[in-house]
Formats: structure tokens, sequence, C-alpha cells
């Protein structure tokens, strides 16, 4: 080869080269105006919805944390008196909220990837799963000090107290186990085979059994604590995905929220479904008010699906009613029947309307 034919050759690849590097920021720039346009079109429609008739927005406290790069993300909230607490995952904090001005108050660092919280009033203890080291801390309600790190299982996720029995419960996600820790000691005493991805439990008042979703089995399993056991397995019919989980205990009724689009109700006695209705999409986290007698899920594309109860077995949708995009967990106040919605690093309020 000559050194013209050399210079040609290379003249060729660099042109070759240089149309490549135009092609690829071309297809890129064509990418980045596709992505700004679905943006904009999802605001336009997300501003452009219908006013909610069984809800009124009333404010949203934004959670502070430290800098971080990526998405914020608040998981799970539990609310006892006039504190709302919030699990800030992204954050590995739990920010202390103070219902009556709507604004954060304190925090409890040192929870890496933290979720839930139960909170243990008669112990002035709180409770925070940490998936980060797979611990559950535990914090003094008054202080906010970080008193002790309790061992867990594998992705610590979702916690309750279950004051009949005055255990924590703690739902290890992608161990499919549960740990339990006695209240009064802070000490593990059993760590229970589920047999599946447990996402939301609930506590009966009157009798201590816990009832816990299996994601990914579909399935609700009933966990008697004393026997340290799961002790029944119900299929919950059409349902996929079951997350969150509400709990009616005056009429022994079960609400599973799932990701088909259903809530299941079972009767809790004997796991019999007495309703199926449908929900919003992307649903996770789920409330039941007993006044009002309404059952919330938050749906995180954008909408919570307000179900009215008419009786133990009958039911009606009300509406999903717009919320935030990311709205995915929710709880509601007892006392003031508000509902409290956390999307990324914020939480929205919600004030119930009478029946349109």
């Amino acid at each position: 080869m000559t050194p013209r034919d050399d210079q040609s050759s290379s003249a060729e690849k660099r042109s070759f080269l240089s149309g490549l590097a135009r092609f690829v920021l071309k297809l890129l720039a064509a990418f980045v105006a596709l992505l700004v346009l679905l943006i904009v079109a999802f605001n336009i429609y997300l501003s452009t919805r219908p006013a909610a008739k069984t809800v009124k927005p009333v404010a949203i406290i934004s959670v502070p944390g430290p800098f971080q790069i990526g998405r914020p993300f608040i998981d799970y909230l539990t609310i006892n008196g006039s504190r709302l607490y919030a699990g800030f995952a992204s954050r590995g904090l739990v920010a202390v909220i103070d219902t009556a001005i709507d604004q954060v108050v304190a925090t409890v660092e040192g929870l890496p990837r933290a979720h839930g919280i139960a909170v243990v009033p008669d112990r002035n203890l709180g409770f925070a799963s940490a998936s980060g080291d797979n611990t559950v801390g535990v914090f003094d309600l008054n202080t906010q000090r970080l008193l002790q790190k309790i061992p867990a299982g594998l992705d610590t996720d979702a916690i309750i107290y279950d004051p009949k029995l005055n255990l924590v419960y703690a739902a290890n996600h992608d161990g499919k186990t549960a740990t339990l820790i006695d209240a009064a000691t802070r000490n593990v005493v059993a760590n229970i085979q589920l047999g599946g991805e447990p996402e939301f439990p609930q506590a009966d008042p009157a009798s201590g059994i816990i009832y816990q979703n299996l994601e990914d089995t579909s399935e609700l399993v009933v966990v008697d604590p004393r026997k340290q056991a799961v002790t029944q397995r119900y299929k919950l019919g059409p349902c996929e995905g079951p997350t969150g989980l509400a709990l009616d205990a005056a009429n022994h009724r079960l609400f599973s929220a799932c990701r088909s689009k259903h809530l299941i109700v079972l009767n809790s006695d004997n796991g019999t479904i007495v309703a199926v209705l449908p929900i919003g999409g992307v649903v996770d986290g789920a409330d039941y008010d007993p006044v009002l007698r309404r059952i919330y899920t938050a749906n995180a594309f954008g909408n919570m699906t307000v179900i009215q109860q008419d009786s133990a077995d009958q039911y009606r949708v009300l509406e999903n009613a717009p919320t935030h995009f990311g709205g995915h967990s929710l709880v509601i106040d007892p006392v003031t029947h508000r509902i409290y919605v956390a999307y990324f690093g914020s939480i929205a309020i919600y004030d119930p309307l009478p029946q349109p």
C-alpha cells in the first residue's frame, strides 16, 4: 500500500466515524425530544383531570434530607396521636411530622433504606425497619435517639406492632420470613418461614393473630405468633401481586390490594372471598377508616381508589381520585380522618368529603 493509499484509507475512516457520531447524536437528540414530549403530555394529562369528588387536597409536606443523586423515596407511613412517621428509604432516616402544623419536627438518622415504623406508645419506643443492613432500629419517641439495632432477616420491609401480644413483627421481603421481637426485652423471639415474599401485614387487635400478604405467590397467610408458625394459607382468587393490606377488625374483613388492579375482600375467620373490586394501577398501600367505612388504595400511577363499605359483604367503588404521580403508600388519621399519601420525597394531605 502506497502512502497515498494509506492517507485515503485514514480519511475514509475519519469520515465514517464522523458520520456515525453525527447519526448517534441525532438519534440521542430525537430520543430526548420524544422523552420531553411524553413528560409534557403526561403532566398536561395530570393537570387536566377532573377534581376528586370524595377527597379534597389540603396541603403538601416536603420532607428534607441530605442531598443525594437519585429519586427520593418515602415508603411506609405510620400515625400515632399527632405524630406522623415516614420511612425515608432513599435518605436512610425516619421523619417525624407534627400533624398539627404539618411540618417535620425531627428525624431519626442511621437507618439505611428505612421502610416502616411500628410505634409502641406504652414503652415510648419506635421500631423502624431498615433493609440496608437488615435490622430493626429502636428509637426513643421523645428524643428521637437511636437506641439499638436488632438483627432481622433479608430485606427487612414492612413492620407493625401487635399490642395484644406485645410483639413487633417485621416482614423480611427477600428472605421470605418474619421476625418477631419482644417489645419489652427488645430481643428476637422467632424467625418464621412464610413461604413467599411478604408485603404488608395486619394484626388482629382481639386475638393477636397476624395476616400477611405474600406478593410472589398471591396468597394471604395466617401467622400465629404464639405457635410461631403459619397456620393457614389462602389463595386470593384473581389477585396477582398483593401488596397493601387493611383490616376491618369489627367485621372480620381483610382488604388485600393487588397489582392486578383488584381489591380482594376476605372473611378473616375462614379466608372466604366475599367481594372483588376494581382499583387503579400500580397499587402499593391500602388503609381502612372504620368510622366513615371507607377503604382507600394508593395507586402510584397517580390516583387513589375510594371504596364505600355498605355492609360487611357489600362495597361500591366511589372513584379513582386524582393524586400525585408516584403516590404509592398512605395512612389514615383515625381522629381527623385525613389521608396522608407518600410520593417521592413528599406527603400529600387530603380531607374526606361526603359521598357524591
